[in-house]
């Protein structure tokens, strides 16, 4: 069955006049969710081990296992959005390939906040594509639901239907990839549903590393990408969740650039990148602080927690939180 968003597609409002983080953009370009396809739902103690970065990795203890563990304990037959479908994923997958084959910088810390499932793309195809190994740390922190108001499915599609290339145990190096979905602040302005299980979330500062770590790994520069910067992008800010964590990477002296993926399409993006200004994150007010977002929330954000089952080919089920 395919799930369907608790609320239409609708451009909503940014955090201020000025300030418009790539959400405020997001949903006005969105893609429907893909039609489902009959597949094999992998355990998640398997699909764990296809993302499992090594045990002495400097980024492992980033990842999130939330969605992965929203699997069951066997092997199943069961349905998933066949993301595959979407454009945003095809030129996700080109795109990271492209900028990955000739090498990522060693002093760069990437921050890919795209659609879940083209976020999972790209990190996938820049760790076959590069020349070194890559670390992909998953930040996806919800569960799917039968009524969500977040396409969840769609992120775990993706991440049981890819197997990056990992870096081998007891390799120096790596370059940090970070896995972002936008969805996880949508529908900011708008009332869920009654009924829907309100599966957003947003990210804090802790889970990300602390900017003494990332100069200790040699990490100069961040590179937030993003699909769009939108309709002005010289006033484009980074989502409103990472906000404290830009300001602490910027006064600890860390460069940051902002990119979005129509920039990339280029025969040589790593120039494109080392061209890009710089951005100075500046103090603003963000939906994190807002009341009236978490009142929207019905009881707290992120509300009810849902697990899915399998069961059987062409049916899926799933129970509320």
């Amino acid at each position: 069955m395919q799930t369907k968003c608790a609320v239409p597609l609708l451009l909503f409002a940014g955090s201020c006049a000025t300030a418009r983080p790539p959400s405020v953009d997001f949903l006005a370009r969105a893609e429907s969710i893909p039609p489902s396809q009959s597949m094999l739902i992998p355990s998640s103690q398997r699909a764990f081990a296809a993302w499992q970065l090594p045990p002495d990795d400097p980024w492992v203890r980033f990842n999130k296992w939330t969605l992965l563990s929203s699997l069951g304990d066997q092997v199943s037959a069961g349905e998933l959005p066949d993301v595959r479908l979407l454009s945003v994923v095809q030129r996700a997958e080109q795109l990271g390939a492209r900028l990955a084959a000739g090498g990522l910088p060693s002093d760069t810390l990437w921050i890919v906040d795209l659609r879940g499932a083209a976020a999972v793309a790209l990190g996938n195809a820049m760790s076959h594509a590069a020349p070194h190994p890559v670390s992909l740390v998953m930040t996806f922190n919800n569960w799917p639901a039968e009524h969500e108001i977040i396409p969840a499915e769609e992120t775990l599609a993706a991440l049981i239907t890819h197997r990056p290339r990992l870096p081998d145990p007891g390799v120096s190096g790596s370059r940090p990839v970070f896995l972002l979905d936008s969805w996880r602040l949508a529908y900011r302005d708008q009332d869920p549903d009654e009924d829907a299980t309100d599966n957003r979330y947003y990210l804090t500062s802790s889970d990300f590393p602390e900017p003494a770590q990332l100069q200790e790994r040699g990490i100069r520069r961040i590179v937030y990408l993003t699909e769009t910067l939108g309709r002005d992008p010289e006033s484009a800010v980074e989502e409103d969740d990472l906000h404290e964590t830009f300001l602490r990477y910027s006064q600890s002296g860390l460069s940051i650039a902002m990119m979005g993926l129509d920039e990339l399409d280029e025969p040589q993006p790593m120039v494109t990148i080392s061209r890009r200004r710089f951005y100075i994150p500046r103090p603003r007010p963000t939906l994190v602080l807002s009341p009236a977002f978490y009142a929207r929330s019905r009881g707290g954000f992120g509300g009810p927690r849902a697990r899915p089952t399998f069961h059987g080919v062409m049916h899926r089920s799933g129970h509320g939180g």
